[in-house]
């Protein structure tokens, strides 16, 4: 018998299968897909990462070093 490929919803925090789970494309945290965000094409663990993603408010810090 093959081992059982389950994994942990960093969300909910439930045990699902790994086909059910995903990972955010900006932090990285495993979440199901009943707690999964899905936005622009993707899907994060939080309306804040799909936030994230879409502003990428890194970007602002570089803005003012330009000469």
């Amino acid at each position: 018998m093959p081992g059982r490929n389950i994994g942990v919803c960093d969300v909910c925090a439930k045990e699902r299968p790994t086909w059910a789970l995903t990972k955010c494309h900006i932090c990285g945290h495993v979440v199901c897909q009943k707690c999964a965000t899905f936005a622009y094409g993707r899907y994060f663990c939080s309306k804040r990462c799909a936030l994230f993603f879409f502003h990428d408010e890194g970007l602002d810090e570089d803005e003012g070093e330009e000469t």
